[in-house]
């Protein structure tokens, strides 16, 4: 658990995040607790412009927003979501992902290629290009920030 703890305060720090003194002054500590995870509804994976299915069979996928700024722009998420390979275009915000189980396969634009699995952590910039292949049901906590 503290591995997380250290995960979530430099996943704040690398987002560049700083709330205003007001607003910090009316909030409560949120606790994220993997075994939510287990509540996500997982329904069919959703395709944006950012975001192609390119392989899976009838893959699914769900979330659960654990905290937002005011501003709608900060969120720290609980993602769950079965085999299914993505094409990633232009990735839309700056994204931190602890994963809890599971393993993705992740490959940039110039073909280099990482597996990450429980207990790894990365950075995902904003418009990131590449493929995302879920080896397996995975399961993730997610810091983002778009970063305008």
């Amino acid at each position: 658990m503290k591995k997380l703890s250290t995960f979530l305060f430099s996943a704040a720090m690398l987002c560049g995040i700083v709330l205003a003194e007001e607003e910090m002054m009316h909030k409560t500590i949120v606790s994220l607790d993997p075994s939510e995870m287990e509540n996500v509804a997982l329904d069919a994976v959703t395709e944006h412009p950012y975001m192609q299915v390119i392989a899976g069979d009838n893959p699914v996928a769900g979330s659960l927003n654990k905290f937002h700024s005011n501003d709608g722009k900060f969120e720290v998420d609980f993602y769950h979501g079965s085999e299914v390979t993505l094409k990633l275009a232009d990735w839309p915000v700056h994204e931190v992902m602890y994963f809890v189980e599971g393993q993705v396969e992740i490959t940039d634009e110039s073909g280099s290629a990482r597996i990450y699995g429980p207990g790894d952590a990365l950075v995902m910039p904003k418009g990131f290009n590449g493929t995302w292949r879920q080896l397996s049901p995975i399961k993730k906590i997610s810091v983002s920030y778009p970063h305008d």
